[in-house]
This record gives C-alpha cells, structure tokens and sequence, in this order.
C-alpha cells in the first residue's frame, strides 16, 4: 500500500508539473493576443474575441496556482487538501471547455459580421482626430497587415473603399487614402489624387479574418489539448486520494 501511495504521489507531480508548464505557456499566448493584435477588437465590435483571450489568461493563472497547490496537498497527503484540488481543478476544466467553445463560436460569428462593422468604421474614419477609436484602429490594422482598405462589391481594389469616407474625399473630385494606407517612406497622396503605386495592396478584411481565425483556432486547440493534461491530474489526484487510508 505504501509504495502504491509512494507511486501515486510521483504521479501527482509529474503531471502538475506538466500542468505548470502548459499554463505558462496558455497565459503567454494569452497575454500575446491581448497585447499584439488587441487594436482589431475595435474593428471586429465582436467582444468574444478579447473575452476569449481574458478567459484564457486568468484560466492559466488559475492552473499555475493550482499545480503548485496539487503538488503541495500530494507532499502532505491530506485527503481534505486533494478533494479541494479535484474540485477546484474540475470546475477549472470546465472553464476551459467553454473558453475553447467560444474561441470556435466566434470564427463563425466573424465570417458573417466583419464586412459590415469595417465598412460602417471606413465612414466614421477622422484623420483630425488621430487619437479617436476608430481611426487609431484602422491606422495600426492597416501598418501591421500592410494592408488598405477592403473588397466589397462596390470596389475593384481594396483602397478605393476610402472613397466612402466623406472627410478624406468630401466631393466626388478627390480620391485619397489614410497616410497609415502608404508603402512604408514613400507618400501616396498628392494633392487630392492617390498614387496607386505607392499604396499597400493587402485587402484588411482577408488579412484581419485569415489573423484572428487563425489565432481562436490557436487558442481553442490549446484549451481543449490542456483540458485533456487536467484530467490527468484529476485521475492521478484520485488514485492518491483512494489510496491514502
């Protein structure tokens, strides 16, 4: 009995100790979507986006927590500090279940939405007002995905959707972009004109959609591939739990 108990305990730290590992690297993800790309929630008006990112940041805070705590309640071997650890990690799991359903839901939801919230933001654009939401998110969508405007049905080229903007092209004689819509060190307006060849090709859409799919697809995986190391903790806990008399 003793040395299956010996045995249950090793495997109690082990895997908390892979547990540990899995959660630092969910909150550096985590703290990576907040921080990197967080300007495109602005554009996106979808709120599952950061709310995923949030649940996924205080779910690995909570996992670093309680590995080191399962490690200590497997060093005591207390029953009453194990069934605290099993509970707690349980609704842990839980917790990160939906995090990895949400992060899915939300690739759907985009796909449908992101035209119309990005076109309705091209209007509400305002060069004179650099500091305003919308124009600091179209500014720095546009300079980190070297991107311009987008496609829709009205446009042949992604920098002519600008032209809806009614304070950059007040009458239909102007045709000018964003400075942020310029190759980087060259000038594409001149006069009320845009030169064509000196304007970022990229369509913002496609590269924002293709972005946050990809990194909620990221997010998702690692919810659910560290929801599976929890069960191992769970079932290990449990054999040290039954086997401590």
């Amino acid at each position: 009995m003793a040395l299956k108990r010996y045995y249950a305990r090793l495997v109690v730290y082990l895997s908390n100790i892979i547990i540990s590992i899995c959660g630092i690297v969910l909150l550096a993800l985590g703290i990576w979507t907040m921080n990197d790309k967080s300007f495109l929630d602005e554009l996106l008006r979808n709120s599952l986006y950061m709310n995923t990112a949030y649940i996924i940041v205080i779910s690995s805070c909570m996992i670093i927590f309680l590995s080191i705590f399962g490690c200590f309640a497997a060093f005591k071997e207390v029953k009453c500090l194990l069934l605290t650890y099993f509970v707690f990690m349980s609704l842990l799991f839980v917790i990160l279940l939906v995090g990895g359903i949400l992060s899915y839901i939300f690739r759907e939801q985009v796909t449908n939405t992101i035209q119309a919230e990005m076109i309705a933001d091209i209007r509400n654009y305002n060069p004179a007002d650099p500091e305003n939401t919308v124009t600091k998110a179209w500014d720095e969508t546009q300079q980190q995905l070297s991107c311009c405007g987008l496609m829709t049905e009205q446009v042949s080229l992604s920098w002519e959707m600008w032209r809806y903007n009614k304070v950059l092209n007040p009458t239909s004689q102007f045709e000018t972009v964003p400075t942020s819509c310029c190759i980087a060190g060259e000038e594409c307006v001149v006069g009320n004109k845009t030169v064509v060849e000196r304007v970022m090709t990229g369509d913002c859409m496609m590269l924002a959609l293709d972005y946050v799919q990809s990194q909620s697809r990221m997010m998702g995986g690692a919810a659910f591939a560290i929801s599976c190391f929890l069960i191992l903790g769970m079932a290990s806990t449990f054999s040290l739990f039954k086997s401590i008399v």
